[in-house]
């Protein structure tokens, strides 16, 4: 009889046993998948802010944004100062300078390209080329409130113009407003340029090479 208590209370302490450590393991995996799930939603969450932007329409750069807003700041930043490289950053070449003002071109709408027409009318391009004039566009600030829609934009900038023997500076700002669009491989942000206007090219100085 006492053998048979024994074994009794043996096989109870036994089940007790495994009943612990059936516990201790639902409970270890229930802890490793509340961390897994944790991290799972953390890392969704860090790779929905992320988003990626051309950088001078040639490479990707990795942006991250806090909010919608952000990235939309800057998209139109970078939106604005390609345009801007485009239109004005010109070499001495004529096939170079009409690619570049197509490229252009996709970016805004015909307000750019009637700027670029009374230009080509007065003689600007045919200029450069004939006296090997280069020009460079580099854009400064590009100021705007991202809230207010079709977003009015201001740019300031400084453009150079290289001659054989001399440098001229000047200071250079422009206006327009932007709409949204379709994104394509020619307009990577979906935004269009529209009402396009040069505000300011004043010249500042003029050095010697």
């Amino acid at each position: 009889m006492n053998k048979i208590l024994s074994m009794t209370k043996d096989i109870e302490k036994s089940f007790k046993s495994q009943n612990r450590l059936t516990v201790v393991a639902v409970a270890g995996s229930l802890l490793f998948a509340l961390v897994v799930g944790v991290y799972a939603l953390t890392f969704a969450e860090k790779q929905r802010e992320k988003i990626y932007v051309l950088d001078q329409g040639k490479s990707l750069l990795l942006a991250l944004q806090t909010d919608a807003i952000l990235s939309k700041d800057v998209e139109i930043r970078d939106h604005v100062t390609r345009f801007h490289e485009l239109m004005f950053t010109l070499s001495p070449q004529k096939q170079t300078i009409q690619e570049n003002l197509d490229r252009a071109f996709n970016l805004a709408d015909r307000s750019a390209y009637e700027y670029s027409q009374d230009l080509a009318e007065k003689g600007y391009y045919s200029r450069l080329v004939s006296a090997n004039i280069s020009q460079q566009m580099i854009v400064d600030s590009v100021k705007f409130v991202s809230t207010s829609y079709p977003y009015q934009v201001r740019t300031y900038a400084r453009q150079y113009v290289v001659r054989e023997s001399t440098v001229s500076q000047y200071s250079f700002v422009s206006t327009c407003q932007l709409i949204n669009a379709g994104r394509s491989d020619v307009n990577p942000h979906g935004l269009i340029i529209e009402k396009f206007k040069v505000v300011e090219n004043n010249l500042v100085e003029t050095r010697k090479r």
